[in-house]
C-alpha cells in the first residue's frame, strides 16, 4: 500500500458523525464517509496509538485497515526526523 505515490500520512485533525478532517502538508481536507466507512473510520481512531492515516492524495480516500496495526514510531519515513521540543509551549 506504501510504494503508490499518490499515498501519503495524513494527520487527523477531528471526526465527525460522517466525515474527517485531516491535515496534509498546510491543507485541511474534509473526508466525507459512507455510514460503513465511518464505522470502521471510527474503530480505527480507537484502536491506532497515533492521529495518522493513510490517504490517497487524489481521490482522497482513507486506508483504514485494522488487521495489520502501525506504529508511527516504527516508519522509517519518520526514524531519520529528529525529534525538538517547542519551547513555547512550556
Amino acid at each position: 500500500m506504501f510504494f503508490n505515490k499518490d499515498l501519503v500520512l495524513a494527520s487527523i485533525k477531528a471526526v465527525g458523525e460522517d466525515h474527517a478532517i485531516v491535515q496534509y502538508r498546510d491543507q485541511e481536507i474534509e473526508v466525507n464517509l459512507s455510514p460503513e466507512e465511518t464505522k470502521e473510520f471510527h474503530q480505527y481512531v480507537v484502536h491506532q496509538e497515533n492521529m495518522l492515516v493513510p490517504m490517497n492524495i487524489k481521490t482522497h480516500k482513507l486506508f483504514v485497515d485494522l488487521e495489520e496495526p502501525w506504529y508511527e514510531q516504527e516508519l522509517e519515513e519518520l526514524k531519520m526526523i529528529p525529534y525538538q521540543e517547542n519551547k513555547d509551549l512550556k
